[in-house]
């Protein structure tokens, strides 16, 4: 599945300094996880992150400007080529070639456990639901869940299926293993907000507060019981 989405995309679909159109949906991705990060009581100087499917690093750079160090951040994904390519990165890391429904981390290892357009990407039910719980297991007591992902699918393919309230309810057992400490609305579904980032970048925001159902990428923050 990651491959035929990395085949479907041109290599510079995300490229801020090439691409003018992601520039305001990423924007629109780092003021959500901002805003998340805030509904969060942390120890910021002792607090461990785990990014389940963290590809290149990039999730995890972008703790590193909100005063995370390396040392505190690790990492998990399937391809061999792209945790090099976090591992030069962030070589201080601890970054592992391993999947995210058969970890190598221990129960309760994790102060937050960061997941970002992952989700979206596995349409198996069976799968979805095993990375759920390995998340949830390695999340200490009381730690967080952060959720980064698309709330609706894509007309036409059977590769992307929506991250809902609902699929993320049943996932991640909200009312009894995990409760919901926050939503914030993020990027706009891609056609729309990739055309304003690109013409008309000063409404994009607004769209955003007054068009809700515009929103397609939600961040998600739940704290385990």
């Amino acid at each position: 599945m990651y491959s035929r989405y990395y085949e479907e995309h041109k290599a510079d679909r995300n490229d801020l300094l090439g691409n003018p159109e992601v520039t305001f949906q990423t924007f629109a991705f780092d003021r959500a996880n901002i805003r998340a990060l805030r509904r969060m009581d942390l120890e910021r100087e002792s607090a461990r992150i785990l990014d389940v499917g963290c590809g290149t690093g990039a999730g995890l750079i972008q703790f590193l400007r909100l005063g995370f160090t390396q040392q505190q951040m690790s990492g998990v994904d399937i391809s061999t080529e792209r945790i090099e390519q976090a591992r030069r990165a962030l070589p201080l890391a601890d970054l592992r070639c391993e999947s995210g429904d058969a970890m190598s981390y221990g129960a309760g290892d994790f102060d937050i456990v960061f997941e970002s357009t992952m989700f979206v990407l596995i349409p198996s039910d069976d799968m979805a639901s095993r990375i759920a719980r390995e998340m949830v297991r390695v999340t200490k007591p009381g730690g967080y869940l952060m959720l980064v992902d698309w709330r609706y699918s894509k007309p036409g393919s059977d590769v992307y299926k929506a991250m809902s309230k609902r699929r993320i309810a049943k996932l991640f057992d909200v009312g009894g293993a995990t409760s919901v400490v926050a939503r914030e609305k993020g990027a706009l579904v891609p056609p729309l907000g990739r055309a304003l980032s690109r013409y008309a970048p000063s409404l994009y925001f607004a769209v955003q507060a007054l068009i809700p159902p515009a929103v397609g990428q939600m961040t998600t923050v739940l704290r385990k019981s």
